[in-house]
């Protein structure tokens, strides 16, 4: 009982530190809709405390499709992360997708944010006897600081493999304007499936805000 409790605290002292966090975190939110799917996805990270390494990053994403035999495709990581300099990041935690359920798992990052241009670089890999591999990133363009419109785009990039080869696999490309702290324009969407890698594309157009 008393570790049961103890277990219980851990996690709530863990969720108001998380709560605290994103309170404080930006947190990207961006939805698409296209010819052949809806997308949405969020992302938020930093540490418990400025001088501190230790921190949270979290990333979810939700695919649905309009094909209903093709199916909803849903994503959630979370870790607890460990800043190991400006640019390189650690963590260990969860991933979950309907297919695997949860998943414990480790990542590293490097991220380099420049005045217009952001380069992120996200390799992750499962702790379970039948690992999946993957690289994840993006590179970001979004013009010159206090301008009333800019120029906005962004290509990201992920790919997965196991034991039996490739797994999942996309190639997402935004191009539009951001004004008002808003981004929108269109949104091209490339997802590939199993070990031949079948292809399902998505055209349309994307909104995007930091909260």
């Amino acid at each position: 009982m008393r570790k049961v409790n103890m277990i219980n605290r851990l996690l709530v002292l863990l969720f108001l530190n998380v709560w605290c966090l994103s309170m404080q975190a930006q947190i990207p939110v961006e939805v698409s809709a296209g010819h052949s799917s809806y997308y949405y996805q969020h992302a938020f990270g930093g540490r418990f405390r400025a001088e501190k390494p230790l921190g949270f990053f979290h990333t979810s994403s939700v695919l649905i499709p309009y094909d209903k035999k093709r199916g909803n495709e849903i994503m959630s990581q979370s870790y607890l992360s460990y800043a190991m300099s400006k640019r390189w990041t650690s963590g260990v935690g969860t991933i979950f997708t309907p297919v695997n359920r949860v998943r414990p798992s480790v990542f590293f990052q490097y991220f380099q944010k420049g005045k217009t241009t952001s380069v992120l670089v996200y390799p992750r890999m499962d702790i379970w006897s039948d690992p999946n591999f993957e690289l994840m990133g993006f590179i970001e363009y979004q013009g010159a600081v206090n301008r009333p419109v800019n120029l906005y785009a962004r290509f990201q990039y992920m790919t997965t493999w196991n034991r039996n080869g490739h797994s999942r696999s996309y190639q997402y490309a935004r191009a539009g304007i951001d004004t008002s702290g808003i981004q929108f324009g269109l949104a091209a969407n490339f997802d590939q499936y199993g070990r031949y890698a079948t292809n399902y594309s998505n055209f349309g157009l994307f909104v995007r805000k930091v909260f």
